[in-house]
This record gives C-alpha cells, sequence and structure tokens, in this order.
C-alpha cells in the first residue's frame, strides 16, 4: 500500500524511538508465539484498529490515519519477529533454535515439497494470490514496497512455484569455495541442427522462422572431476560447491557425478538437458543436489530442478558470431525447441550470509515472471549457468547482472562453457577473449571477468562475506545483519592428470 505522506510523519514519532518500540514489539510477538501464549495487547489493538476499517475501500484508506500508521506497525513488527527465519535450522551442535523458527522452517519445507504449492511462510493466503518468503536484502535504491521490511518478502507471482531449503548453521564460515568448471571444453558448429517440422524456403520474409537443437558432447567423467576437486582442496581448501554451466551434461551424467562428489558439505549445480528431435522437444535445466539437514541426526540429499523460463532466440548476428551458418539459415529467426516446464525458483542457504538461486540464460535477462521473486527475496548471491561467448563486461550478461547488483543488492556469478567461450567469433583485429569463461559482479567491487589459463580445466573463487547496514523506508535497521559475498580470490585448477603427462 502506497500514501502521498511518509511512513515517518504518519507515525507521528522520531525513528530512533519507533525502532526500538517496534524491535520490543517483534520480540514479545516471538516469544507468544514460543509459548503459545496470546499475542501482546499492543498488537491486539493495532489489530482492532485495522478490522474497524475492513469495509473500507483500498483507495479511501490513505485517508483513514489510524489504520494506515497500525497497518504499518503490524507490518514493521512482525518483520522484526521473523529475523533468520529460513536461514538456519541448527546451532553448531546441532540444537534446534526455537519452536518458532522451527515451525517456520517446516512450513517452508513442507509448502515447498508441495508442487501445486510452492515455499511459503504464509498459511492465511493461497500461493496462487501471493506468497511470503525469508528476505535477505532491503534495496537501498529508490523507494518501492520492497522497501518495507528486513526479514520477509511478499511475493506476487502466481505462475511461480518457490522452493526454499537450509543447509547452513548458525555459526557459519566466513568463506565459500566455489569449483567452476566450463565443461565442455569444445563445442563445434555442427552440434546446431535444424528441428524444424517444415524445411524453411530459400527465399524468407522476416515473419520466417524455425526450431533448432544443440547436440551436447559427452558430459564430464567422474575421474576428472574429482581429479579438479582434490587438486583445488589440495592448492586451497574445501570446496564447498561445484559448478558447470548450461547443457554442460545429461541428467543421467549428473546423477552418476552427484553420487561421486556431493557430501553433506559440498553441493553440486549444472546445466543438464537432452537434444530435440523433429516431433519432440528438448528439455533445458538446471540441477542442484546439496545436503539437507532435518533432525540433528538426520541429513538427507536433496534435489532442486529448475527447467529454463525462456527460449533461447538466435538471430542473424549470432549465426556469424558462432559460426552456425552451415545448418542455421543465418537470415531466419531460430527458436530453441525445447519444453518450458512448470516456473520454479529455488532458493539454497548454505551460509548464514549465503542464500542462492539459480537462473539459466535467457531467464538473467527477461524479468518476467521471476525476477519480481528475485527481487522481493534479493538473493545474497545468483548464479547464472549460460551457453554463450566471452564472458566480457559490456556485454547482455554484465548488463544485467549489475541490475540485480543494484537491486535489490545481490553478488551475480555468470558462467559459460570454454567450448562456446572459444566458438564466439570476435570482431577481426581484436583481442581474442575466448579464456574469459565467467564473470563476477557484486554491489561494492563492481566487475570482475574470469579467464581460464589455456592451461587449466577449472577456476576456485573464494568468497568472503561482507556486512552492511541496511535501512527500511520507516527508518528501522538490520543491526549490520545484511550479509555480502566478495570475490576474495580466484585460483585456476590444472588437471593432476594432466600434470603428470607434462
Amino acid at each position: 500500500m502506497f500514501v502521498e505522506a511518509s511512513p515517518l510523519h504518519l507515525v507521528g514519532t522520531n525513528s530512533e524511538e519507533r525502532a526500538k518500540r517496534i524491535e520490543i514489539a517483534g520480540e514479545a510477538w516471538r516469544k507468544a508465539c514460543n509459548t503459545d501464549g496470546p499475542l501482546p495487547q499492543e498488537l491486539q489493538r493495532k489489530w482492532s484498529d485495522i478490522v474497524k476499517e475492513k469495509n473500507v475501500a483500498i483507495q479511501e484508506l490513505r485517508n483513514k490515519k489510524q489504520c494506515v500508521v497500525a497497518l504499518l506497525d503490524l507490518l514493521s513488527s512482525a518483520d522484526a519477529a521473523s529475523h533468520s527465519l529460513g536461514i538456519y535450522s541448527f546451532d553448531n551442535a546441532g540444537e534446534t533454535h526455537c519452536s518458532f523458527s522451527r515451525h517456520a522452517d517446516l512450513q517452508l519445507l513442507q509448502t515447498g515439497l508441495n508442487k501445486n504449492l510452492g515455499a511459503t511462510l504464509c498459511k492465511g493466503i493461497h500461493p496462487s494470490r501471493a506468497r511470503v518468503l525469508p528476505k535477505m536484502h532491503t534495496p537501498q535504491n529508490g523507494l518501492t514496497i520492497r522497501s518495507f521490511s528486513h526479514h520477509l518478502a511478499y511475493c506476487q507471482a502466481p505462475g511461480v512455484r518457490a522452493e526454499w531449503f537450509s543447509a547452513a548453521e548458525k555459526d557459519s564460515p566466513h568463506t565459500f569455495n566455489l569449483l567452476l568448471v566450463p565443461w565442455p571444453k569444445e563445442v563445434c558448429p555442427s552440434q546446431f541442427r535444424d528441428v524444424s517440422r517444415k524445411p524453411l524456403q530459400d527465399r524468407l520474409i522476416p515473419s520466417d522462422y524455425g526450431l533448432f537443437t544443440y547436440d551436447a558432447p559427452p558430459g564430464p567423467p567422474l575421474p576428472f572431476v574429482r581429479r579438479l576437486v582434490r587438486s583445488a582442496e589440495e592448492r586451497i581448501g574445501k570446496i564447498d560447491g561445484v559448478v558447470f554451466p548450461e547443457l554442460a551434461m545429461s541428467r543421467k551424467e549428473f546423477g552418476r557425478l552427484s553420487a561421486g562428489i556431493v557430501t553433506p558439505s559440498r553441493c553440486l549445480i549444472a546445466g543438464v538437458g537432452s537434444a530435440a528431435q523433429r516431433m519432440k522437444c528438448g528439455s533445458n535445466q538446471a540441477l542442484l543436489d546439496m545436503a539437507i539437514r532435518l533432525r540433528r541426526d538426520l541429513v538427507l540429499k536433496g534435489r532442486f530442478e529448475q527447467s529454463k523460463h525462456h527460449r533461447w532466440k538466435i538471430t542473424k548476428p549470432q549465426i556469424v558470431q558462432y559460426g552456425i551458418g552451415t545448418n542455421l539459415q543465418p537470415e531466419a529467426n531460430w527458436w530453441e525447441s525445447i519444453s518450458l516446464g512448470p516456473r520454479s525458483i529455488a532458493f539454497a542457504t548454505v551460509r548464514q550470509w549465503l542464500t542462492m538461486s539459480v537462473l539459466i540464460c535467457e531467464d538473467l535477462a527477461r524479468p518476467d515472471p521471476v525476477g519480481d521473486i528475485l527481487r522481493a527475496v534479493g538473493p545474497n548471491l545468483i548464479i547464472a549457468l549460460l551457453s554463450d561467448g566471452p564472458q566480457i563486461s559490456n556485454r547482455w550478461p554484465g548488463r544485467y547482472a549489475s541490475a540485480f547488483a543494484d537491486d535489490p543488492g545481490s553478488s551475480v556469478l555468470t558462467l559459460t562453457s570454454a567450448g562456446m567461450s572459444r566458438l564466439s567469433k570476435g570482431t577481426p583485429g581484436t583481442q581474442d577473449r575466448s579464456g574469459t569463461v565467467a564473470m563476477w559482479r557484486d554491489p561494492f567491487t563492481g566487475v570482475r571477468e574470469l579467464e581460464l589459463p589455456s592451461d587449466a580445466s577449472a577456476l576456485v573463487l573464494n568468497l568472503t562475506v561482507k556486512y552492511e547496514r541496511e535501512w527500511t523506508a520507516d527508518g528501522r535497521d538490520d543491526g549490520g545483519w545484511s550479509g555480502y559475498p566478495i570475490l576474495a580470490g580466484l585460483h585456476p585448477i590444472v588437471d593432476s592428470r594432466r600434470k603428470k603427462l607434462k
């Protein structure tokens, strides 16, 4: 709800006094939930002020000052009561927090696993109308409805199902190491082919289009990935996650890799898919396997599946850029022949300061409809799996990564395959940038292009945390709780087998 007057003017007191009062009310509300006690009397009065105006039209509510103040106070109090929800369920001894947190975690887990619902903290409103999720960042630029809370995100995207799982503990380490494997190493123009049901005419008009597919090479062998993990851990330390780009392997190959490298402290993220045939669409998904602690003594492996939300459209400049005109007529518009499954987005908390989400290529550039949920929640890290050219900051991934870094303040990592990056042909006479397979963007250090040396097979990103104080529109701060992942180190990893051959 928007009003012309500022929230502080409506409250009628200075921000410090109100913030303290809201903090006390929030803690009282949380304590009441933990003890099954009654709602604090002050909050009951606020609710009565709201109920009195239940028959007033929304557009007329701005004239009901007492009700507007009550609404703002209840929102702020609920926000204050909800600190740390969805972040961690267990302390470092494996004990659960409190009944309020435990109940919220169960609510997120049970609704998230329900394919008809998706994760939400709200019991009284069906997710098809709106959902409430934990929140990581409050936007600090501009003023929107998202500016009024620190810990609760109001999401209106009825066509998108959300999932939320936490593998974090209270005393999380200050670092998180990601092993980036830009597989495949080589991509050939012949791997792009026409799967249109009717052949295109030789003379084309602008509206003509075709359907194409990509025949991916075999996925990375398990022994190869194990050697990379071992080499990385010998050189850097513990590897917390392994990431592959879009269409790096098949679902079956992902399962074999997951069984071989996922541990209670290491996750696997990869783009998987299958090629299309003339009468059958292919698939393009992101899979995330990670360990989830359900109880102190029970850790299970969870898998999150997220289909690509938007098809890739290849036009003449890209056909020329990738040199794939032999199989795809340059004068036509070519659409990726994939099935678009139910739209969903997964949020995975792996550190107290690190909740991450995954996007697939075009989904980074297309804000509808998942972008609204991402901006509402503000995950600390967005990982975009691409099948794209070199990750140079002035190309499209850099532009859209900057948008998320500005609002809501997420750090963004993009990763493409070495094969696609090398297939891309730059302008004659320009520097060869084909080794730039990844890019990092955060709100503080800006953009960094990540280059893979010719003798390396992977990169390790050492992420650490920068805590910053954030403010809501009604003058409340979060005490410096907001964590921003920062790139603290970049290390190329050479396959140990290649070292021995040398």
